[in-house]
């Protein structure tokens, strides 16, 4: 990639990065409550389904985690290392450099003082993947999922993670499916897991099946029925 490209991708993840902001605040405040721990479940959309099992964690709570009498949350254990190296690929512009190392050095800060933050676990996620440390980026939003394991949110960014730069699909999907059932009135949720399934399984009929429920739950979306006319 030269030098132009890698620019152009830099502030392109800036703008992605705006974007989730805008997002993220529409949730409702009811959806991000730290502390909450994930529990086995099973994700079905339609008749396409998938077996999600946690792996086993330790949970380390500091007071009585009740944050309604002034308690602090619970803290989940292991914490990913927030003294992770800051690496750049070669020709990543280098105007961009202190950029990232401040973004990331102030939301480790804030998470070093409290690990519990989801917005700043989510950010974190954010600003590695711009540096192209994307398995930095996994560990940061695998955290927040073990935080809130019902935010659409984090789900989606962890099917892009495991789809488009780690090669697991069997978690894209698994992470896209929960994704659509917490966040069904977003239309970029099926938009990007039809495309998921189009371009990594190389399945249309899973992906018609995904635009069909989109286009169930949001009537006329232009975007969804411009895709499925492609299928």
């Amino acid at each position: 990639m030269n030098k132009k490209n890698i620019i152009s991708s830099f502030f392109v993840a800036l703008l992605l990065t705006a974007l989730y902001f805008y997002i993220y605040s529409d949730l409702n405040e009811n959806q991000v409550e730290q502390g909450e721990v994930a529990t086995s479940t099973d994700s079905t959309i339609d008749n396409i389904s998938v077996n999600s099992g946690e792996e086993d964690i330790s949970v380390d709570v500091i007071g009585g985690g009740d944050l309604s009498q002034g308690e602090q949350p619970v803290i989940i254990r292991p914490i990913p290392d927030l003294d992770r190296k800051i690496t750049f690929e070669e020709g990543f512009p280098e105007e961009g450099y202190s950029i990232m190392i401040e973004k990331i050095g102030k939301v480790v800060k804030e998470l070093k003082n409290d690990p519990t933050n989801l917005s700043n676990w989510l950010d974190l996620g954010l600003h590695r993947k711009t540096i192209s440390d994307y398995e930095g980026a996994r560990l940061a939003w695998e955290y927040a999922k073990l935080l809130d394991g019902n935010n659409f949110v984090v789900r989606g960014n962890l099917g892009d993670i495991y789809a488009y730069y780690l090669g697991d699909n069997v978690k894209a999907e698994e992470n896209y499916l929960k994704a659509l059932e917490l966040g069904s009135g977003h239309v970029y949720l099926y938009y990007k897991t039809a495309e998921f399934y189009r371009d990594f399984l190389k399945d249309n009929q899973k992906a018609k099946e995904i635009l069909k429920l989109g286009l169930k739950n949001i009537p006329g979306s232009e975007e969804l029925e411009t895709l499925l006319k492609t299928l």
